[in-house]
Order: structure tokens, then C-alpha cells, then sequence
């Protein structure tokens, strides 16, 4: 083992603190730091989490999409307003340019600020969506020679 301190090679390192740092020094550099006593390592013992598997649907909550042309009736029930982008977006609670790229519909708002701007400017942006449960005909599962022979 090395001590860390001149490098040298040293059957037995001890433990001292130099300018607050830990370091295993030789005999001959110990005087140069504080004696540590060696703490004997708490042996922590980790816990296995159990993976439970993921059973909550996530579909569950996606009953509802935004109308198509979102951006221009924000825009519109904005501007029959007489209010700027800086003003719905203080009521709000989004940066201006959040508010364009919203009204331009390059950017999706989160359905929270879709809520705040419905109720704010009293129009419905939000269609309710029925889900759609796709079956498989045939009772045994498809295999890859099956979508193979399809495709032939």
C-alpha cells in the first residue's frame, strides 16, 4: 500500500486528518496530521424492493383530446377580449411567447393550462374521446410465420 502523501511504499498505513482531509499516511507523515481512531463500517443492509408489475392503465384518463383548430380559437376568444398575449398570459400564468407558440399550436399546452383558458376565456377546447378496444380474431396468438404468410 502507498501512502498518500510522499507516495512510498508502507506495510502499514494509518489514519490522520491533514487540512480536513481523511488520508492513510505512512509512519514517517502521520506527524504531519491530526490521529483518527478507525471506525469500524456499519454494514447497511439494502433493502430489495419487490417489483410489483405495472398494472394501472394508462389509458384510463385519455377520454379526452383537443378540438382541432385550438390555436385559432384561443387567439380569436382572445382578441374579442381586446387582450394582448403579455395579458392572457399573466391570467394564466405562461410567458408570452408560451401563449404564441400555443395560438400558432406549436406547442401543446398541458391539459391543466387548457383548463385555466377554457374557463378564462369561456370557450371549450377539450372533445370528449371514446376509447376503442381492438380484439384479436383469432384465438391463438400471432407468430411470426403468421405475419410472414401475410405479407406474402
Amino acid at each position: 500500500m502507498r501512502c498518500e502523501v510522499c507516495g512510498r511504499e508502507a506495510r502499514k498505513l494509518y489514519p490522520v486528518l491533514i487540512e480536513g482531509v481523511e488520508m492513510m499516511v505512512c509512519d514517517e507523515c502521520k506527524k504531519f496530521g491530526k490521529p483518527l481512531t478507525i471506525k469500524k463500517k456499519r454494514v447497511i443492509s439494502k433493502q430489495i424492493k419487490k417489483i410489483v408489475p405495472y398494472s394501472k392503465d394508462v389509458f384510463q384518463n385519455m377520454d379526452r383530446d383537443l378540438l382541432p383548430g385550438w390555436g385559432e380559437k384561443i387567439r380569436k376568444a382572445r382578441e374579442a377580449r381586446g387582450w394582448s398575449r403579455e395579458q392572457l398570459g399573466a391570467k394564466v400564468g405562461e410567458k408570452t411567447t408560451t401563449i404564441a407558440k400555443i395560438e400558432n399550436e406549436e406547442l401543446r399546452p398541458p391539459d391543466k393550462t387548457v383548463e385555466k383558458l377554457e374557463k378564462l376565456l369561456e370557450i371549450q377546447l377539450f372533445e370528449k374521446v371514446e376509447g376503442h378496444v381492438v380484439q384479436n380474431i383469432k384465438k391463438k396468438p400471432l407468430t411470426l410465420g403468421d405475419l410472414i404468410k401475410k405479407d406474402e
